[in-house]
C-alpha cells in the first residue's frame, strides 16, 4: 500500500507539478484588479491534487481522512516539493488550520469548515506577522471587538501571508491573531478565523500587494488589510498564542520536508550531470567528472546530509504520532518530549541542507549551474527562505535552549539523551558526542551565566545539537547496510554524517561557550 501511494505521488508530480514549476517560477502569481491571479496550470494541478485525495493522507478518519502515519505524508510531500516547492505552500496551512479548528473551533465552525478543507475546495492561511511586529507577537496592533451576535470585527494589517489570496479555491479562511479586551486587559491576544467571503459577498479583507521575492514565485506572498472584517473566535479569549502552538509542529516539520525535497532535486541533478559530463583524465577520452575525487566528496556530503535529514524527519514524525496515538501514557509523554527537542533542529536543518545542497550542486555543474538553463539555481533561490519563515534560526536556537533545555526541567533534552544513548551502545563516536553535549548544556546552565550570555551562545548550541542529532541518525543509517545499492548508499550516508559530527564537535561546543562568554560583550563595542 505504501509503495502504491508513493508511486501514485510520483505520477501526479510528473504529470502536474513538473510542468507547473517552470511557468510558476518564470511567470509567478500576480495581482490583477485587487485579486491574485495564479499562472496557467495551477488550478488544474490543484484540482488533480484535491481529486487524488492527497489532503486526506494523515487526516483523522472521523473527518473523512485516511489516518495514515505522518511519516508517509512527509514522504509524499517530499516527492511533490522536489518538483515544485512553491505549490506546497498552499496545502501546509490547510493541514495546520485543520488542527486549530479541530482543537478550538466550536461545533458550528467545525461542521462548516472541516469537510471543505479536507476536500480541498476551501483553503486557509496563517496571519501572524505585521509590518512592525514580525516574531514579536506582543507588539501586534490588529484588534478585534465583539458584536452583539457573538461575531467579531477585526481591523489591522498583516503581512508575509502565503497564498493570502488566490483564484483556486472557493473560500479562504484566515487564521489570525488580534488583540482583545479580556478581563480588563486590553491587549490580550486571541485567535480568530476570518473568512474572505460569505457566499457571494466579500468580507472586508483587502489585498494590499503581492511581494516580489527571491524565490517561490508561484506562491503569492500577500500583505492583507482587515477593515472591520467579520471573524469568529477560536478557543478561549486571550489564549491565542498558546493555542497557535498546536499548529507549530506541523509547520516546522513541513518546512523541513520542503528542504528535503529541494535538496533531493539538487542532488539528483548533480548526480546525473556528474555521470554525463566528461572532463579530465589521463586517457584519450575524457572521463565523467564523477570519477574525480573532489566531485565524489561533494556528492557524498550531499547524500549524507540529505539522508540524515530524511531520517530526522521520519523520527520526528513518528514521535509526533506516538505522542498522540500510543495507548501508554508514559510512551506518549516520552515521545512528546522527544518531538519537542527535535522540531527546532529538524526545521533549521531543512533550510540549511537545502541551501547547501543547491550550492554544492551549482559547484558540481560549474558555470552551467549558474545559468537558468539548469534548475539548481532555482533550488538555491527557493531554499533561502526556509531558515527564515516559521521562525528564524536564532528563534529556533532560543526555543531549543530556553524552552527545551532550561525549561520544563529539561524533559525534552533528557528524552533525546535517553533515546540516542540506546543507539550509542557500540558506537564510541556517538557516546562521546552525547557526553560533550551534556557538558556544554551544563556549562550554559551554570551559576553566573546571564540570559544575555546564554542568548549569545544559543545558535552555536543549536548547531552542536543538530550535529549530534545527525550523528544519531547516522548510526541508525549504518545499520541499514546491505549488499544492494540502497543499503550501501544509506550506510555510506550514515558514515558521512558521523564523520561530519566528529569533525565539528569540539568547535561547535567551544563556539557555544565562546558566544556565551564573549559575544555579548563584543556587542557592547558595536
Amino acid at each position: 500500500m505504501i509503495a502504491d501511494i508513493l508511486h501514485s505521488a510520483g505520477r501526479y508530480t510528473n504529470d502536474h507539478l513538473v510542468p507547473l514549476n517552470h511557468v510558476g517560477d518564470r511567470v509567478g502569481s500576480v495581482l490583477d484588479n485587487g485579486r491574485v491571479r495564479t499562472p496557467v496550470g495551477h488550478q488544474e494541478a490543484w484540482a488533480a491534487f484535491r481529486d487524488g485525495g492527497w489532503l486526506l493522507l494523515d487526516a483523522r478518519p472521523e473527518d473523512g481522512g485516511m489516518g495514515l502515519p505522518s511519516s508517509l505524508a512527509s514522504a509524499v510531500q517530499e516527492i511533490m516539493d522536489s518538483a515544485c516547492p512553491a505549490f506546497g505552500m498552499m496545502p501546509v496551512p490547510i493541514w495546520a488550520a485543520l488542527k486549530l479548528i479541530t482543537a478550538f473551533g466550536d461545533e458550528a465552525i467545525q461542521q462548516e469548515w472541516i469537510d471543505p478543507l479536507t476536500q480541498g475546495t476551501w483553503s486557509t492561511t496563517i496571519c501572524i506577522s505585521e509590518p512592525d511586529a514580525g516574531s514579536d507577537i506582543r507588539r501586534i496592533r490588529t484588534r478585534a471587538t465583539q458584536q452583539d451576535d457573538g461575531s467579531w470585527l477585526v481591523t489591522g494589517e498583516k503581512c508575509w501571508i502565503s497564498f493570502g489570496d488566490q483564484d483556486i479555491t472557493d473560500r479562504i479562511g484566515h487564521c489570525l491573531l488580534a488583540k482583545t479586551d479580556v478581563d480588563g486587559n486590553p491587549d490580550a491576544i486571541s485567535l480568530f478565523l476570518v473568512p474572505d467571503r460569505f457566499g457571494d459577498r466579500r468580507n472586508n479583507v483587502i489585498v494590499r500587494r503581492v511581494e516580489e521575492k527571491l524565490g517561490l514565485h508561484l506562491s503569492p506572498t500577500c500583505a492583507l488589510g482587515f477593515e472591520e472584517a467579520t471573524g469568529f473566535l477560536l478557543g478561549e479569549p486571550g489564549r491565542g498564542l498558546p493555542q497557535l502552538f498546536v499548529m507549530i509542529a506541523q509547520m516546522r516539520l513541513a518546512t523541513a520536508v520542503q528542504g528535503a525535497g529541494i535538496a533531493a532535486k539538487a542532488y539528483a541533478v548533480a548526480r546525473q550531470y556528474a555521470a554525463e559530463r566528461r572532463q579530465g583524465g589521463t586517457g584519450a577520452v575524457a572521463v565523467p567528472i564523477e570519477d574525480h575525487a573532489d566531485i565524489q566528496r561533494l556528492l557524498l556530503q550531499m547524500a549524507g546530509r540529505l539522508e540524515t535529514l530524511r531520517g530526522l524527519i521520519h523520527a520526528t514524525a513518528n514521535a509526533l504520532d506516538l505522542a498522540e496515538k500510543s495507548p501508554d501514557q508514559a510512551t506518549r509523554d516520552h515521545h512528546a518530549a522527544l518531538a519537542s527537542w527535535l522540531l527546532p533542529i529538524v526545521k533549521t536543518l531543512g533550510g540549511e541542507v537545502a541551501f547547501r545542497g543547491a550550492s554544492d550542486a551549482i559547484q558540481i555543474l560549474g558555470g552551467a549551474g549558474y545559468t537558468k538553463e539548469w534548475p539548481v539555481e532555482q533550488c538555491l533561490r527557493d531554499a533561502r527562505v526556509l531558515t527564515l519563515f516559521e521562525g528564524t534560526t536564532g528563534m529556533q536556537a532560543q526555543d531549543l535552549l530556553f524552552r527545551r533545555l532550561l525549561g520544563s526541567d529539561g524533559a525534552a533534552f533528557q528524552a533525546f539523551l535517553a533515546t540516542a544513548r540506546e543507539d550509542a551502545r557500540g558506537c564510541a563516536q556517538l557516546a562521546s558526542a552525547l557526553d560533550q553535549l551534556e557538558e556544554t548544556a551544563a556549562a550554559l546552565d551554570a551559576a553566573g551565566m546571564t540570559r544575555r550570555d546564554q542568548e549569545a551562545g544559543a545558535t552555536a548550541f543549536l548547531t552542536l545539537a543538530s550535529d549530534i542529532a545527525c550523528g544519531w541518525i547516522g548510526v541508525r543509517l549504518k545499520r541499514e547496510e546491505t549488499v544492494d545499492p540502497v543499503g550501501r548508499h544509506l550506510a555510506a550516508a550514515g558514515q558521512s554524517a558521523l564523520q561530519e559530527m566528529t569533525t565539528g564537535l569540539s568547535f561547535r561546543s567551544n563556539s557555544a561557550l565562546f558566544g556565551a562568554s564573549s559575544i555579548s560583550r563584543f556587542g557592547e563595542l558595536l
